[in-house]
C-alpha cells in the first residue's frame, strides 16, 4: 500500500507541476465570472424592458453540462496523454520503481480523476458563490448530488482514455484520436439512438435519472451495471496492456 501511496502521489505531483492545469482551473474560474456578467446584464436588460428578469446566472447546474461534457473531457485526454503517451521514453525508469505496474497504472488514473474532482469541486464552489440568493438548499444538495454521480462516468472516460493513450505514439496523436473518438461516441446516438443506453459517454449526464423524474429501480440497476461493467473492462485491458507492455 505504502508503495501505491507514493506512486499516486508522484503522479498526482506532475499534474500541479505542468502550470496549463493550473491554467485551466484559472480558465474555468472565468468561464462562471463572464458567465456572471453576462447574466447580470441580460437580467438588467429584460427587467427594463419586459418587466421581469430573465434569470441565466452561472449555478451549479447551469455550468454543469458546459464542463461536465466538454471541458473536463478535453481535461481527462490531456491527463492521459501527458502521464501515459508522453512518458513512453521514460517509462523504463518509471517502471524500475519498487512498485506493480498495475498499481503504477492506477496511480496515473486515480491522480487524473482527483484533478477532475478538485476541479468540479472549485466550479461547484465559484457557481454557487456567484448563484447566492438564487439557490436554495435543496437545489444546492441536488446539485452537489450531481457532481458527485457524474464522477463515476467521468471515471469510466479516465479508463477509456488511458487505454488509447496506452496505444498512442505521440500526445498530440492521442489527444486527436480522443476527442475525435469522444466526438464520434457522442454523436452517434443521435444518428442511431439504440447507442445512447450501450455507450458509456451517453451516461456522463445520467445524474439526471438519479435526482430528476427516477424511472424504475431496474432500468436504474440496468444503468450502472452499464457504465460499470464498461468501467472493469476498460481497467483490466489497460492495466494488462501496461503489465506488458514492452518500454
Amino acid at each position: 500500500m505504502k508503495a501505491f501511496n507514493a506512486a499516486y502521489i508522484g503522479e498526482f505531483k506532475k499534474i500541479f507541476w505542468r502550470k496549463k492545469y493550473i491554467v485551466f482551473i484559472v480558465i474555468g474560474v472565468l468561464v462562471c465570472l463572464i458567465w456572471a456578467a453576462i447574466g447580470s446584464l441580460v437580467s438588467g436588460a429584460t427587467f427594463r424592458l419586459a418587466g421581469f428578469p430573465i434569470n441565466i446566472m452561472p449555478t451549479p447546474m447551469a455550468v454543469f453540462p458546459f464542463f461536465a461534457q466538454t471541458l473536463i473531457p478535453l481535461l481527462i485526454f490531456m491527463g492521459a496523454s501527458d502521464l501515459i503517451t508522453a512518458e513512453a521514453g521514460v517509462m523504463k525508469a518509471i517502471i524500475g520503481r519498487p512498485v506493480e505496474r498495475w498499481k503504477l497504472y492506477s496511480a496515473k488514473m486515480l491522480a487524473i480523476m482527483s484533478y477532475v474532482a478538485i476541479y468540479l469541486g472549485i466550479i461547484f464552489v465559484v457557481s454557487t458563490v456567484l448563484g447566492t440568493g438564487r439557490v436554495g438548499i435543496n437545489e444546492l444538495a441536488q446539485s452537489l448530488l450531481a457532481y458527485a454521480l457524474t464522477l463515476l462516468p467521468l471515471m469510466v472516460l479516465t479508463l477509456f482514455a488511458g487505454l488509447i493513450a496506452l496505444l498512442g505514439k505521440s500526445p498530440s496523436l492521442t489527444m486527436l484520436v480522443l476527442i475525435g473518438s469522444y466526438i464520434l461516441m457522442r454523436g452517434m446516438p443521435i444518428v442511431m439512438p439504440i447507442f445512447a443506453e450501450l455507450l458509456f459517454t451517453s451516461h456522463i449526464g445520467w445524474h439526471r435519472l438519479w435526482i430528476g423524474a427516477r424511472p424504475s429501480m431496474t432500468r436504474l440497476v440496468h444503468m450502472f451495471s452499464i457504465v460499470f461493467g464498461y468501467g472493469v473492462v476498460l481497467f483490466t485491458a489497460g492495466s494488462l496492456m501496461f503489465d506488458r507492455k514492452e518500454y
